[in-house]
């Protein structure tokens, strides 16, 4: 589940082999973040749910049995700005430390004002800080896209699939603006999984930095005779701390 929603979310891994480091972090954000999943499978054979805890299971007498399970956390996620790319990207090292089971050492990564995100393949990097590292690109709200009803939208092609999401500006007080976004996933590979995102969005435009993030999203996969799945995951994020660069 893990892995099919980071494809979702960062659909080019390998293009770049090696990041570029900076020696020294120019700016420290900390985030506490909430994370829960909450996984409802029907299935014919007797595989356990992958990375959520198995709390309810039930048979029936037509061979199909019944999954159910959970996973909550809460914690905190650094993120250490390293620098730009030539092309823009922005350079980052990202770490979560969660109370529970949701820990990543930091990893490398570059985000981009397009959402695209690429890290380190040999690291972990969990779905939720892909939620955060899709909006600290320079210029994801970008003036010069905005329609007349302050809206935008970015499409990207992945492995198997187009992710189209659409986003609104629905107020801005003082530069501090609240953002809609609705994301889709379209399998171009006959794939029968299907992902919807929700997010809400509070968005700093003066420092190019989102404040805060809610984010819901509804993940289900179609598997024939052999059953189906449903997961929920929610996400939320708010800036704890910023810390510049000292002189």
């Amino acid at each position: 589940m893990q892995s099919r929603l980071a494809a979702f979310t960062c659909t080019a891994l390998l293009l770049v082999p090696s990041l570029a480091r900076a020696d020294a972090p120019a700016t420290q954000y900390v985030y506490n973040f909430t994370y829960s999943a909450n996984q409802d499978i029907s299935a014919r054979d007797s595989g356990a749910t992958q990375g959520v805890s198995q709390d309810n299971v039930s048979g029936g007498g037509n061979g199909m049995s019944h999954y159910g399970g959970t996973l909550n956390d809460k914690g905190t996620m650094t993120v250490d700005v390293m620098g730009k790319q030539p092309d823009g990207g922005l350079i980052v090292n990202i770490s979560e430390q969660g109370e529970n089971t949701r820990r990543a050492p930091a990893a490398t990564c570059v985000t981009y004002g397009n959402t695209r995100v690429i890290c380190d393949p040999n690291k972990t990097v969990y779905t939720e800080e892909y939620t955060l590292l899709r909006f600290l690109g320079p210029n994801f709200v970008d003036p010069n896209q905005l329609d007349a009803k302050k809206h935008w939208q970015t499409s990207q092609p992945g492995s198997g699939e187009t992710v189209t999401a659409d986003y609104t500006i629905n107020s801005n007080t003082g530069g501090i603006m609240q953002i809609g976004e609705t994301r889709t996933s379209k399998p171009t590979n006959g794939a029968q999984t299907t992902l919807q995102i929700e997010a809400k969005i509070t968005y700093d435009y003066g420092r190019s930095l989102p404040t805060a993030i809610d984010e819901y999203v509804q993940q289900r996969s179609e598997n024939g005779v052999t059953g189906t799945s449903k997961t929920t995951y929610q996400t939320t994020l708010a800036l704890a701390s910023s810390t510049p660069a000292k002189p």
